[in-house]
């Protein structure tokens, strides 16, 4: 007998994982990992070299901060699918509850039905981060804001164009998400303009974000340090080394949102991709959130021995480095929670969108048993 049936076909399955992991991506990621730290002191001594790094010995400012996350999840029940999406507010004051901003579609079953839910995610995202900046506290958003304009720009470009008649769309089920877009985008009171705008390129004031990805490359493309790693062919990003070179209280220079982003899109402000619309009246209000990118700052900044390296991006014209610092510093205090208090709690609500789905599963099969069992082997998912 063949030694396999002698195993169950789970076991089989996690030892070739295990095998994969062996010879393949686990000793590549050991290689680069080994590369990279034989060279932190070098990198370090680079960057002080530059005055690339600053020492943060400013005021902790423990005062009441909302975050803003969102999240989304789509099933499939056959022919009927249901995108959610959910934007949360969280809050780290009594006075200001937990907030959720959720809607669902449904729609056939289609290869392009997951498109649907990345668009209400940045609908719910919007409106969230709305009601955040007008409670006047600080504002801190999971993520960054080069990806909500990236996401919001390819949901514009999904979008049948505003002046043509529908007849091949980008994606079949335009129509489920239509009313968002324009509540996101196609009038002055929009949700986009109301956080970006504001004369002079304000937006909201007290509003910053933490990004857990690395982005950008601007000093890791700069760093000759880097010269030796040869295991990888990507240039590793600036969040990746500067968390390794940088010492708690310690954070690089602001460089602008021009210096990192210097790639454009179409647009005056480099790398600020300008979401379609061909509502000539919104030009005003389009080139408000240009001069707003164009004053944003992007510093990076480990607050506490056991943070991690945080990359911020802040406008300028409306808040204060020094405040922005204060306010980080004073909301990653707890060691056992490595991101900033708002986030984590915005992080649990929104990841509630995962067990809420099967609801809407249950309800539907319930409420229209014939049009499932005419296709369904099962009444249940």
């Amino acid at each position: 007998m063949d030694s396999n049936h002698s195993v169950p076909v789970t076991s089989l399955f996690f030892e070739e994982v295990q095998l994969d992991l062996d010879n393949n991506f686990h000793p590549c990621m050991e290689k680069l990992h080994q590369e990279i730290s034989d060279n932190v002191e070098q990198i370090r001594e680079e960057i002080i070299a530059r005055e690339w790094v600053k020492i943060f010995d400013g005021t902790i400012l423990d005062v009441p901060v909302l975050g803003a996350d969102a999240s989304t999840v789509s099933r499939d029940y056959g022919e009927i699918s249901t995108a959610l999406a959910v934007g949360v507010v969280s809050s780290t004051c009594e006075e200001i509850k937990p907030k959720y901003f959720f809607q669902s579609v449904y729609g056939t079953s289609s290869e392009t039905f997951n498109k649907v839910a990345s668009y209400l995610r940045v609908a719910q995202e919007l409106a969230a981060l709305r009601y955040t900046c007008e409670s006047g506290q600080w504002v801190m958003y999971d993520g960054s804001f080069t990806s909500l304009n990236w996401d919001l720009c390819k949901f514009a470009a999904a979008m049948p164009k505003d002046d043509t008649t529908v007849e091949d769309p980008d994606f079949l089920e335009w129509e489920l998400v239509q009313d968002i877009y324009e509540r996101c985008l196609l009038n002055r009171d929009s949700d986009w303009f109301s956080i970006f705008g504001g004369r002079g390129g304000t937006g909201a004031e007290k509003l910053i974000s933490i990004s857990k990805k690395g982005i950008s490359k601007f000093y890791s493309k700069q760093l000759k340090a880097l010269s030796g790693i040869i295991t990888t062919a990507f240039i590793p990003s600036d969040k990746l080394i500067l968390g390794l070179a940088l010492k708690a209280g310690e954070y690089t220079k602001p460089v602008t949102y021009e210096q990192v982003f210097e790639s454009s899109h179409g647009s005056k402000v480099q790398g600020y991709g300008k979401p379609h619309t061909a509502d000539k009246s919104l030009e005003t209000q389009h080139q408000q959130v240009e001069l707003t990118f164009k004053n944003m700052q992007i510093v990076n900044f480990r607050p506490w021995p056991w943070s991690s390296v945080m990359t911020i991006h802040y406008n300028e014209q409306v808040c204060e480095l020094d405040e922005v610092l204060g306010v980080v510093q004073a909301q990653t205090k707890t060691r056992s929670i490595m991101e900033p208090m708002p986030l984590y709690l915005a992080d649990l609500l929104s990841k509630q969108a995962t067990s809420v789905i099967s609801l809407y599963g249950e309800v539907n099969v319930g409420r229209y048993p014939k049009l499932f069992s005419s296709f369904r082997t099962s009444a249940r998912r």
